[in-house]
């Protein structure tokens, strides 16, 4: 992707989403144990079932990529069939905005800095 933009002469924007992990939702029912000195003593023994990921679940990096994968083709970007990190969004007049997502990261280029800025606030 920094090889096309480099030919193209696009600018290339990295965005690091905040939290990703915690922002997926489970699929299956986890139950986790109340952290030390956070016990309350009528509830002693008794665990906490989860609605959202937390960061050292296994499961939070494949949640939160369902979540965002959800996002991206809801919004219009096709993902590309031989590199899955990879989605594009065309529009009129030859638009084109390219995004690479790696774990929490973003990288994004394209032709259209008003593309651009739609999907910076759209990510907010």
């Amino acid at each position: 992707m920094i090889s096309l933009a480099a030919q193209h002469r696009w600018k290339i924007y990295q965005l690091d989403v905040k939290s990703a992990f915690l922002n997926g939702f489970l699929e299956e029912e986890i139950y986790v144990e109340q952290p030390l000195g956070y016990i309350e003593a009528e509830n002693d023994g008794k665990v906490y079932k989860l609605k959202k990921a937390l960061c050292d679940l296994k499961q939070a990096p494949c949640a939160w990529n369902t979540r965002i994968d959800r996002y991206f083709q809801e919004n219009g970007f096709e993902r590309c069939p031989y590199e899955h990190a990879i989605y594009v969004k065309k529009e009129a007049d030859d638009n084109i905005l390219f995004a690479c997502l790696y774990d929490d990261d973003l990288l994004f280029t394209g032709n259209n800095p008003t593309m651009f800025e739609a999907f910076k606030k759209s990510m907010v």
